[in-house]
């Protein structure tokens, strides 16, 4: 996939509010708009402290971008950023599910997959966006997504209800 299909910054973020707004049980909840540089080698433009300054000169792809910490249930600081929600969708839709998981997986995948300008008018569920980032956080599922749809019950096109006024496809009418 090319340049014209990345994952942009806006949509990370939307997953992260998504997360956190259907997880009540993480407190302390800080919001750091533009406190961080993404992009090629922006590592070297934080201080030793981590920080980034308000004046740093950015290279042609850095810009700034969004960050979020909090605490988790067992009360540890967690934080999540575009790259750590770029590293939970990667893990999923790279990885090797088998079975229900899987499954489970098989919405953000297309939803992944599909043209940029179809992605940005689709939307996942909130348990779709609680699944990226635990898997961002934890490597894993650590808690309930909400998932109540059995395997057996779904669609392979998972969005079909979003799609307004795209034509649907051409079924085979001929009878006997």
């Amino acid at each position: 996939m090319g340049a014209e299909h990345l994952i942009s910054d806006e949509e990370t973020r939307q997953i992260a509010e998504g997360f956190l707004g259907t997880s009540p049980w993480l407190g302390d909840v800080e919001w750091a708009n533009e406190s961080i540089v993404i992009g090629p080698n922006a590592e070297y433009l934080a201080g030793f402290d981590g920080t980034f300054p308000a004046d740093a000169k950015l290279a042609e792809n850095q810009k700034w971008s969004w960050q979020v910490s909090f605490s988790d249930p067992a009360g540890t600081k967690k934080t999540l950023s575009h790259e750590g929600v770029l590293k939970g969708l990667s893990d999923i839709v790279y990885g090797d599910h088998a079975g229900a998981e899987g499954y489970r997986y098989m919405r953000i995948a297309q939803w992944f997959t599909e043209p940029t300008v179809a992605r940005r008018t689709i939307q996942l569920s909130t348990s779709d966006h609680s699944s990226i980032c635990q898997r961002a956080l934890y490597g894993k599922i650590v808690f309930s997504t909400g998932e109540t749809e059995g395997p057996f019950g779904g669609k392979l096109d998972f969005f079909e209800d979003q799609r307004a006024g795209e034509s649907r496809p051409l079924t085979d009418s001929t009878s006997d």
